[in-house]
């Protein structure tokens, strides 16, 4: 009797531990999509462009020089589709300010019922216009198929054709979002140059005609959406580039930090600024993800206001 009694307490142990991870594991799920997943914050990064980045005092690193500064909202990988609020609402508040530029760069749209949104995305123009880009999301129609076996197997990761992008770019264009398809755009009189680099990317020659098409003493903005090769940025003498696609990893670990980052970026470099010679390039986390898979731990989406001051 002693050993039925034992064996039942273990067997009991065991189902109150499995039924307790369980738990856990809906709980974490729970949280990570419903909560932690719709909890957008905006942050504001300070950088110095054109003095290059090392440590030095404002005043040492650019004595004598006068800088341009600019006020930017960046924006990434909305991934719109219906229906949409908190999102669409926290867009709304933090586009309802002062800017100079408004940058979107890619994952604008999860499929076609997210282009009805496209009209909400600016509350207040910017003084010099807005600008974007496309991502992968913007141009496949993913499956779960995709999402998963695509993991396992890189040839199962896409689907085979492109969508039709033509009625996002008309919907972005009509709410006064310019569409950057390895195009760029100069604003001469106060010397910016924006060059925007569409999915899934560019030759480095027509790359090189873009960025050399600058004006002289020009600031050189890049968008793009996937972090690959970066360092050819720094090469041509882009000033700062801004890019998203990797979601800050969704899921991080502390201490160990992004599970994936999707790129060629490392675990710390999933998000936030970082450099590539004298290139500043800011990463997004992004305000959303697929809506299959849009859950975040310990990563929460974000927008970013980032104050340049730059040096010609």
């Amino acid at each position: 009797m002693p050993l039925k009694l034992e064996c039942g307490n273990k067997r009991n142990m065991i189902f109150a531990g499995l039924a307790s991870l369980g738990a856990l594991a809906a709980g974490t799920y729970w949280y990570a999509s419903r909560v932690e997943a719709r909890r957008f914050k905006l942050e504001v990064v300070n950088v110095i462009t054109g003095a290059g980045h090392e440590p030095l005092a404002e005043a040492e690193a650019v004595a004598g020089r006068h800088p341009l500064s600019l006020r930017v909202l960046h924006l990434s990988d909305l991934h719109l589709s219906k229906p949409e609020s908190v999102k669409i609402d926290f867009v709304r508040r933090v586009t309802d300010d002062d800017f100079d530029l408004i940058l979107f760069t890619g994952d604008i749209f999860e499929n076609y019922s997210g282009i009805e949104y496209a009209s909400q995305l600016i509350s207040r123009q910017p003084r010099l216009g807005s600008y974007a880009v496309l991502g992968n999301h913007d141009y496949y129609n993913y499956t779960m198929f995709h999402r998963t076996l695509g993991r396992l197997h890189k040839k199962f990761r896409y689907p085979k054709e492109y969508r039709d992008v033509e009625p996002m770019v008309e919907a972005l264009e009509n709410a006064g979002i310019t569409v950057l398809r390895n195009t760029s755009k100069s604003h001469e009189e106060e010397k910016v140059h924006i060059v925007g680099v569409d999915y899934p990317g560019i030759s480095d020659a027509d790359l090189k005609k873009l960025v050399q098409s600058a004006p002289k003493n020009h600031a050189i903005l890049l968008l793009f959406h996937v972090p690959k090769n970066l360092k050819r940025y720094a090469e041509l003498g882009v000033h700062m580039a801004f890019g998203g696609h990797t979601h800050g990893g969704q899921v991080r670990v502390p201490g160990v930090g992004a599970l994936i980052t999707d790129s060629e970026l490392p675990r710390h470099e999933a998000s936030g600024l970082l450099w590539r010679g004298n290139t500043a390039i800011h990463i997004s986390r992004g305000l959303g993800a697929d809506p299959r898979t849009n859950f975040r731990l310990f990563c929460p989406p974000h927008a970013s206001i980032i104050n340049i001051k730059h040096y010609s």
